[in-house]
């Protein structure tokens, strides 16, 4: 059965999705783990990163998320990367998600946010681990990931918008699980820091420790140029600045992890 996992925040531009993908391209290359990405952000991010690293075209995508969730069955649109690395690709038809919902509940809000859960559900056995990268928004696609989720992290950035997006977001997560009644564990938040020595930093960085306790990860996250790069070119695991990369993200992995198991 997989461990479905959500990293998320109401601000975009956060590391979100980088985060996501970093972590499953590292379970499944480097750790022989089952790895399946939905990605449920009609921007596509997180597919468009994983199809450059893996040298995919989206003409060889033959099914959207949005066209399989239409066709109530997500299997057709696993896209391979490798093999133990899937991804089920985001277009910008997913925007339409909500349009979906009105017709398929007839208005029937209250199960709007089950459908996501109830699609996934035939795929849980194949796979070790299964993360979804959400928009940092509160909507349709943010309800039905959590859901779907049984291990939550949010990423807060050294930025005081981030910081306060993520203290919004605790409160949405609280009252979707009371709602629903979802057994989400919220495991950790992982700190971005725009600026290692800079003052506005470790301030932002001490008041997320105020918030979140010992939900924030030692591990701290510092932005790198080879990141940016990445965007361009996909994951590479060539040269130092690579791997120094990977590495950071691997510690914040098994920190995760443990987390995972307490």
């Amino acid at each position: 059965m997989a461990k479905t996992i959500t990293i998320a925040n109401f601000k975009g531009g956060v590391g979100k999705t980088i985060t996501t993908v970093l972590f499953s391209y590292l379970l499944a290359e480097k750790r022989d783990k089952k790895v399946l990405l939905v990605d449920f952000d009609p921007q596509g991010n997180a597919s468009d990163r994983l199809f450059k690293t893996y040298g995919i075209s989206y003409q060889n995508v033959e099914l959207s998320i949005f066209e399989a969730i239409k066709n109530k069955d997500l299997a057709p649109a696993i896209v391979t990367c490798s093999e133990n690395l899937h991804v089920i690709p985001a277009e910008s038809d997913l925007r339409y998600f909500t349009r979906l919902l009105n017709a398929e509940f007839a208005f029937n809000y209250s199960l709007y946010p089950y459908l996501l859960d109830a699609l996934l559900e035939p795929l849980q056995d194949q796979y070790d681990y299964i993360f979804i990268d959400v928009p940092p928004t509160i909507s349709d696609y943010t309800d039905n990931a959590l859901v779907a989720t049984d291990y939550l992290a949010v990423v807060i950035q050294t930025h005081e918008e981030a910081l306060s997006s993520a203290e919004t977001f605790l409160p949405y997560v609280e009252e979707l699980m009371s709602d629903i009644d979802s057994p989400i564990k919220l495991v950790a938040a992982f700190p971005v820091l725009m600026n290692v020595d800079g003052r506005t930093d470790q301030f932002i960085l001490n008041e997320a420790r105020k918030v979140f306790g010992n939900y924030l990860t030692e591990n701290v996250i510092k932005i790198r140029e080879r990141i940016k790069a990445w965007g361009v070119v996909g994951i590479k695991d060539e040269d130092m600045h690579d791997k120094e990369v990977l590495n950071i993200y691997s510690k914040l992995l098994d920190e995760f992890l443990e987390k995972m198991e307490e």
